[in-house]
C-alpha cells in the first residue's frame, strides 16, 4: 500500500520527534571537587590571617564593639593617633568612659599567645595550650587555656573572618560578643576618647 504525500510527511515528523526524544541530553560539566586543606594548611591559612588582623589594628587603629552590650565598646587608635599620649579607652553598657593604661585587643589574642609560647620556648601545653579548626562557613574555632573561677579551662573563640581580616569574635560567653572595625576613629568615637583623657587627666592633677 503506497502512503499519500501527506501520510509521508506525518511519519517523517513522528520519526523526527521519537529521535530527538531519545537525544542524550548535553553533559553537565562536573563541579571542580573542593581541595580538603590539612590540619597544616588551617593553621598557617589562620596564623596569617590574625597577624594581618593585629598588624591593621595596630596601624590603623580599631574599635571593638560589643554586639549584645551597646553602647559598650573599646576604641584603640594606632600609636601615631595617640591623643595626650593615651590610645585606649573603654566604654561600659551606661556609656561611661574610662582611659585603658594596659590592653588585649580580642583580635590579636591568637598572636599574642603564639608569641609568648614562642619567647618562653615552649610547647603547646598548660597556659599556652591551644587548638584551630576551620569551620564548613568559613570562619575558625580558636580554642585556647582561659582562666576562670574553677581554675584554667580550655574555652572558644570563633572567628569570623572578611576579605582576610577577623571580622567578628564569639566567644562561649555569647553576651561579649565583639564586632571589629578597622580605620579611621568617627568624629564622635574620637571625641568621646579626648573627653575620657581629659577627665582622667584632671583627675590626676587633683
Amino acid at each position: 500500500m503506497k502512503l499519500s504525500t501527506i501520510g509521508k510527511g506525518a511519519l517523517v515528523a513522528v520519526l523526527l520527534i521519537g529521535l530527538s526524544g531519545c537525544a542524550s541530553p548535553d553533559p553537565k560539566p562536573s563541579p571542580t571537587p573542593t581541595k580538603t586543606q590539612t590540619q597544616a594548611e588551617i593553621e598557617k591559612e589562620f596564623y596569617a590571617i590574625a597577624d594581618a588582623s593585629c598588624s591593621k589594628a595596630q596601624k590603623e587603629n580599631i574599635i571593638e564593639r560589643f554586639d549584645n552590650q551597646s553602647p559598650s565598646l573599646i576604641i584603640a587608635l594606632a600609636r601615631e593617633n595617640a591623643y595626650l599620649d593615651y590610645s585606649a579607652i573603654y566604654v561600659d553598657e551606661e556609656g561611661k568612659a574610662q582611659v585603658l593604661y594596659e590592653l588585649e585587643l580580642t583580635v590579636c589574642q591568637p598572636g599574642y599567645l603564639i608569641s609568648m609560647m614562642e619567647e618562653a620556648n615552649h610547647d603547646n601545653t598548660g597556659d599556652y595550650e591551644h587548638y584551630v579548626k576551620k569551620n564548613a562557613d568559613g570562619s575558625f574555632t580558636w580554642t585556647q587555656s582561659s582562666y576562670r573561677e574553677e581554675g584554667s579551662v580550655l574555652a572558644d573563640t570563633i572567628y569570623e573572618v572578611t576579605d582576610g581580616f577577623f571580622s567578628k569574635a564569639i566567644p562561649e560567653e555569647a553576651e561579649y560578643t565583639r564586632s571589629f572595625e578597622y580605620g579611621p576613629v568617627s568624629d564622635a568615637d574620637m571625641q568621646t576618647l579626648k573627653d575620657a583623657v581629659d577627665a582622667e587627666l584632671e583627675r590626676l592633677s587633683e
